[in-house]
């Protein structure tokens, strides 16, 4: 018989840490039997399409993911983030739990109420998986739970995100692309204040925004406030913004946080430079030949010009960016290892 293992999300939309849940299950369902269990939402598109068992849930509380539990009898709940994981412990159903950390907030830094509940619910976690280094360097509690943490950073399929880059035809082309969702997280309104100063420099810079979120409304009240209208197109969420980023020139983050900065590595793939904060797992990914990391608007404005004016220089970033890729495309090491943590439970 199968082990049976639940993953649960406490997001209903696609993104970096959907998008490494579903990998798993397509690179591992001859061998486990695996449903998928989040809020409902635009998520469910993209597990119907992939042919995922999924159970969607009307919310998200202890006694009603108890429910879905017996229901289902999970051998193992994978819980990704702090809420899924937090609630798949106080559900009080009796099985081995794994805690996935793919987001490294500020709050986790820090002694507060957030960082506390999670820490009381650490000794219930048979594994505490995290994406980067950076998460478990940072984390308040790190120390009380390195005998059963460790470190699983994200597998990049290299050759997919080319693929997908070519699937489509689009002659539109731009100076920087923004990928991420329009949240405090991501710090999208940042980003509109770096191109409004690059604008002063550079009038005819091209900008794509590519995502969806609660801060979509506001992004766009500053684009009309700046006057920049020509400058920005924003596309909310796209299934592929790997058509889009192919024809761009350099990626820009402005996160907050990161727990690893998977974008980052689609960027480089298709031999982007990528310029960012130094913020959680982006601290892994980017260096001197293949981008940059800014503090500063005013760093970041720079550092944009320099490579978008210097023909030499972006090409040696380019085609470094493309090389240094490949060390994060380690998908049979990284199955291996997941395997290997499930099997302990047999």
């Amino acid at each position: 018989m199968k082990t049976r293992i639940l993953h649960l999300l406490s997001s209903n939309a696609f993104s970096g840490a959907e998008n490494v849940v579903i990998n798993m299950i397509g690179s591992m369902s001859d061998e486990f039997e695996f449903v998928y269990v989040s809020p409902n939402g635009s998520i469910e598109n993209v597990l119907v399409e992939k042919k995922i068992p999924y159970i969607p849930l009307i919310k998200m509380n202890p006694y009603y993911l108890n429910q879905i539990f017996r229901k289902w009898k999970p051998d193992i709940i994978h819980a990704h983030d702090f809420r899924a994981s937090i609630n798949s412990v106080l559900s009080l159903y009796p099985c081995t739990k794994i805690s996935h950390l793919h987001q490294n907030p500020i709050w986790l830094r820090q002694i507060n109420l957030r960082s506390l509940t999670y820490m009381s619910t650490c000794f219930s976690y048979k594994k505490i998986l995290t994406v980067s280094k950076e998460i478990l360097d940072e984390a308040i509690f790190s120390k009380i739970v390195s005998d059963k943490s460790f470190i699983l950073k994200n597998n990049v399929n290299i050759q997919n995100v080319i693929n997908s880059s070519l699937a489509e035809h689009n002659n539109l082309n731009y100076d920087i692309a923004f990928i991420g969702r329009l949240t405090e997280v991501k710090n999208p309104l940042r980003f509109i204040e770096i191109v409004k100063n690059l604008v002063v420099q550079k009038p005819g810079i091209k900008v794509i925004m590519i995502g969806d979120g609660n801060l979509k409304d506001e992004c766009i009240k500053k684009i009309k406030e700046y006057n920049i209208e020509e400058n920005i197109k924003m596309t909310g969420f796209l299934k592929n913004p790997f058509v889009i980023l192919k024809n761009s020139k350099l990626l820009a983050i402005t996160s907050n946080w990161e727990g690893f900065g998977l974008v980052a590595v689609e960027a480089m793939a298709l031999g982007k430079p990528v310029i960012a904060t130094p913020v959680g797992g982006l601290k892994s990914i980017i260096n001197d030949n293949c981008g940059s990391f800014c503090e500063t608007d005013k760093e970041f404005v720079e550092r944009i010009i320099k490579i978008l004016d210097d023909k030499s220089h972006y090409l040696k970033l380019s085609e470094q960016c493309k090389k240094e890729s490949m060390l994060f495309d380690n998908q049979q090491e990284w199955v291996s290892k997941i395997k290997e943590l499930y099997q302990l439970e047999k």
